[in-house]
């Protein structure tokens, strides 16, 4: 019997799970469990599902977890694998980003700002963040006019490309994982937030603004701001675009 635990803070992608991956033959001795990160804040969706929540930073949560899974998958989880944990079973992370560039957090955010490659990778996890060996991964095309959440949906079509492509062997434990070839860059919640105050005396071209404020832009969050009258001003940014445009 194979132990699965698939852990998420992604609602999309346990629906995903669990009507299009784990499904018919893939549950032949097999058995799945869902979980979601202690530190999502607004978990309803997931516990519709019929999820808990889960702490890593719990000793007994912990010892339970590699005492009776024999593979973890990791998809859009909030919460950082402890390296306890990495070591004792194998982990599996389904990241939306093209390791090694832009590792950590929103690398689709990042990369709009810094033309690094973006897309999905499934990788073997390590102690450190997003940086173990790469199982699979394909990038995704970016637009001058995607915002964030353009790039974001089409990382998470190709996510799911990825999953059903490589799930078997991850199951059995065949697959071929490839060595990164450098290090890659890594960005942090400090990195994001640093980004959405926006200097108003900033000197740039029109395109690095564009790029910041679309970079920014994700439908439903409020991330760039400047202050005036002791205010936060939310600032979002939008394309319209004309297919018969004739120049």
């Amino acid at each position: 019997m194979n132990n699965v635990l698939v852990m998420s803070d992604n609602a999309a992608l346990v629906k995903f799970f669990m009507n299009d991956v784990f499904c018919g033959k893939r549950l032949i001795n097999t058995q799945v469990d869902y979980v979601y990160s202690v530190k999502n804040l607004k978990p309803e969706a997931l516990r519709e599902l019929g999820m808990r929540s889960i702490d890593f930073k719990s000793d007994q949560e912990l010892c339970e977890v590699i005492a009776r899974y024999d593979l973890i998958i990791s998809a859009h989880c909030k919460q950082i694998f402890p390296e306890k944990l990495v070591e004792s079973v194998k982990c599996i992370n389904i990241h939306p980003g093209y390791n090694p560039y832009n590792r950590g957090w929103y690398p689709q955010v990042f990369s709009i700002i810094n033309g690094y490659p973006v897309g999905a990778t499934i990788h073997e996890m390590d102690a450190d963040i997003d940086h173990g060996n790469i199982i699979d991964q394909q990038m995704v095309p970016v637009r001058s006019y995607d915002t964030s959440f353009d790039v974001y949906n089409k990382i998470l079509s190709v996510e799911k490309d990825l999953i059903l492509r490589n799930i078997d062997s991850i199951i059995r434990g065949d697959y071929v994982a490839i060595v990164p070839s450098f290090e890659g860059n890594y960005n942090s919640v400090s990195d994001f937030k640093r980004m959405c105050c926006l200097g108003m005396e900033h000197v740039g071209t029109l395109k690095e603004h564009l790029n910041l404020l679309r970079a920014l832009t994700f439908n439903g969050y409020k991330n760039a701001f400047y202050c005036e009258d002791e205010k936060k001003v939310y600032v979002s940014i939008s394309f319209m675009i004309d297919d018969n445009a004739d120049g």
